[in-house]
């Protein structure tokens, strides 16, 4: 017997949209297992208003999310976010999220706060890719493509062990924020924030190098 799946697509590009419909529309034919019925939405806005409208009658069964949506709700910020208020409402829909970003630090916190059935990263997909999380996904299986793999296996290999405070400092020097400002989006003082980037320094060895020394080699132990 064939079974109905329902499935919201996320993202503002229209191409992207498209290439996942078409995917999933091949998957359709010749296919006796599923069907897949698909709606797509471009902001945050109209993927809640889509998902709270389908809680009264049939919620999703499979949920596409971009990381970075537009949104005119300042509640809402990003994809991640979004999803965090989908889970809430609807835990057993199978959430996919897509990242364009390069970054074990985003990587880790949508594992964490997310944990989707499936991570990928942007560059990686195509439509191997979609059939193969699609179809783990609605088997339990979960499903990260090979640069979200890549960069969890570092950092899951390396014997250093950070806290949740010294990864965000990181990610905020890789991104561009001085030491002076660290202690705005760190709860730390900024004596605090010096000491925890000298331990830092230790750590990725390069006490006697500046910032970037440390951010790069933190990128290569797969930190970042």
């Amino acid at each position: 017997m064939t079974k109905t799946i329902n499935v919201l697509l996320i993202d503002d590009h229209p191409i992207i949209i498209d290439a996942y419909k078409n995917t999933l529309e091949k998957l359709n034919d010749g296919n006796d297992e599923f069907n897949f019925i698909i709606n797509s939405a471009k902001c945050c806005d109209s993927a809640l208003l889509e998902f709270k409208s389908s809680l009264k009658d049939q919620p999703y069964d499979l949920v596409f999310v971009d990381i970075r949506l537009p949104s005119k709700n300042p509640k809402i910020k990003s994809g991640e976010e979004l999803c965090s208020i989908f889970k809430s409402l609807s835990p057993n829909t199978k959430y996919i999220i897509i990242t364009g970003h390069y970054d074990a630090f985003i990587f880790h916190n949508i594992l964490q706060n997310i944990n989707p059935d499936g991570l990928l990263y942007k560059s990686d997909i195509g439509s191997d890719t979609i059939r193969e999380v699609v179809l783990n996904a609605l088997n339990n299986v979960p499903y990260y493509s090979a640069t979200v793999l890549q960069l969890l296996r570092k950092s899951i290999s390396s014997k250093i062990v950070l806290n949740d405070i010294d990864k965000l400092l990181l990610y905020k020097l890789a991104n561009g924020t001085k030491t002076k400002d660290l202690k705005e989006s760190l709860p730390l003082s900024q004596g605090g924030v010096e000491k925890r980037k000298r331990f830092l320094k230790e750590v990725f060895n390069t006490q006697k190098q500046n910032d970037k020394a440390l951010i790069k080699s933190a990128e290569k132990k797969g930190f970042l």
